[in-house]
């Protein structure tokens, strides 16, 4: 998917001129990239944050109008305000359409695993982000995995993922998990208090067959003595 987007040099920089700027409907940018210098531009704080509802997100392909040029250019580094629902800076890096970029793909999760429905288990997700690398056009909006047949102990590695043609790991060997069936951590507390518990039984059991015994010991050397007496 393409955006177009309305962009303008940037004369001045500096944090209160970015404030002043983002008061007025526009977002500081900088765009690099093949080769070319940084250029500092300004672009419309509204045109971006629709271009970012769109299927594919940031990994959107824009067509930054700056002048009488359009430029292909993919969103990067989107900085995003501590506490207030605002984009402050965007990195944007040119790009060749007929060249592979990376890129960060979301991954959906779908379905309930067996681990969860019939052996308690919950679904840790560790990572819901893939880096591949693709063609511009080519980069999926997303990537849906089945995990049903998951049991507890199972997980899913970025290399367990089919993914679609033209598309391929950033990294070839990428062996990070992504999502796993865990059985809850209190669940296996209280496994282990009871094991605890059931240890402590048959101590408590073998010290009170060592008391007997010991009694028994100890009455037999009392008739030997009196034994001895007689």
């Amino acid at each position: 998917m393409e955006i177009t987007l309305e962009a303008t040099n940037r004369d001045k920089t500096g944090s209160a001129e970015s404030r002043r700027l983002r008061s007025t409907g526009f977002i500081p940018a900088v765009m690099y990239g093949l080769g070319s210098e940084p250029e500092s531009l300004l672009i419309n704080a509204r045109e971006f944050n629709n271009a970012l509802k769109t299927e594919a997100g940031s990994n959107v392909i824009l067509n930054v109008n700056v002048g009488k040029d359009s430029i292909p250019a993919l969103a990067r580094e989107i900085q995003r305000h501590a506490f207030k629902d605002e984009i402050v800076h965007v990195d944007l890096i040119r790009i060749d359409l007929s060249q592979t970029v990376e890129a960060d793909v979301q991954i959906n999760f779908l379905g309930t695993p067996l681990g969860v429905k019939e052996e308690g288990g919950v679904v840790q997700t560790v990572n819901n982000t893939i880096s591949i690398t693709a063609l511009p056009t080519s980069i999926p909006s997303s990537i849906d995995i089945d995990i049903s047949e998951l049991n507890v102990g199972d997980n899913v590695t970025a290399t367990d993922i089919d993914l679609p043609d033209g598309v391929e790991l950033t990294s070839e060997d990428d062996e990070s998990i992504l999502v796993t069936i865990t059985i809850p951590r209190a669940v296996v507390e209280e496994e282990e208090v009871l094991d605890e518990g059931l240890e402590g039984e048959e101590g408590d059991e073998e010290a009170g067959e060592g008391d007997e015994e010991s009694g028994e010991d100890a009455s037999e050397d009392t008739e030997s003595a009196e034994e001895s007496g007689e």
